[in-house]
């Protein structure tokens, strides 16, 4: 079975080194591959990660709302949808992949969207609902990487857990299950509409 690898990316200064340190010892613990980088341009990110091997999980340490990460100031400001197609034209995610939305608003479902609109490469998202502590969240991600990664549980199983752990609500977005959702809708309007088949 190939190493497991993560990609730290800080894309705030005021992210805490301590909270970057977190992750890293995590990704030692269990035995996770990683590299840090640091995110000031999105044009930058592709030369940054070109020479890397893909990755399994990507860790973004930043600010956030729903429409994209940065700066806590807004200085530096990234949309969602921007990013993860960088990341997809990077070429830096194994398919399969998870992302560790290590931000306040993470774990929102139109943030999932958006990244899996943008990236087919991207399976599963998970992250913080609500505002949280660098505290809260790596002790979020900790519970939620041990079981991933050791106990081989589904990353429902991970996410409930973390939360649990946390007292705040990790939520996980799949892919699969946010394609049915939306296609199921689709053919249920054109049901509803009298189109069953337009061909």
């Amino acid at each position: 079975m190939k190493t497991k690898r993560m990609l730290l990316v800080r894309a705030s200064k005021d992210v805490c080194a301590a909270e970057i340190c977190h992750i890293q010892s995590i990704c030692e613990m269990f035995g996770i591959e990683h590299v840090v980088i640091d995110l000031d341009v999105l044009d930058d990110f592709t030369t940054k990660v070109k020479d890397l091997e893909a990755f399994d999980f990507l860790y973004l340490g930043a600010h956030a709302d729903t429409a994209g990460f940065g700066e806590a100031d807004g200085s530096v400001f990234f949309e969602w949808d921007s990013f993860s197609a960088e990341l997809c034209a990077a070429d830096c995610l194994r398919y399969g992949s998870v992302l560790l939305l290590g931000c306040c608003r993470g774990g929102l479902r139109m943030v999932a969207l958006t990244l899996f609109t943008s990236c087919g490469k991207i399976d599963y998202v998970t992250g913080p609902r609500w505002t949280v502590s660098p505290q809260e969240i790596t002790t979020g991600f900790h519970v939620f990487l041990y079981n991933m990664v050791c106990r081989r549980e589904q990353p429902s199983t991970a996410a409930a857990r973390a939360s649990a752990a946390t007292g705040y609500d990790f939520y996980y977005y799949d892919r699969v299950e946010a394609e049915d959702a939306i296609y199921s809708k689709i053919i249920e309007d054109r049901i509803r509409d009298g189109v069953v088949n337009d061909e």
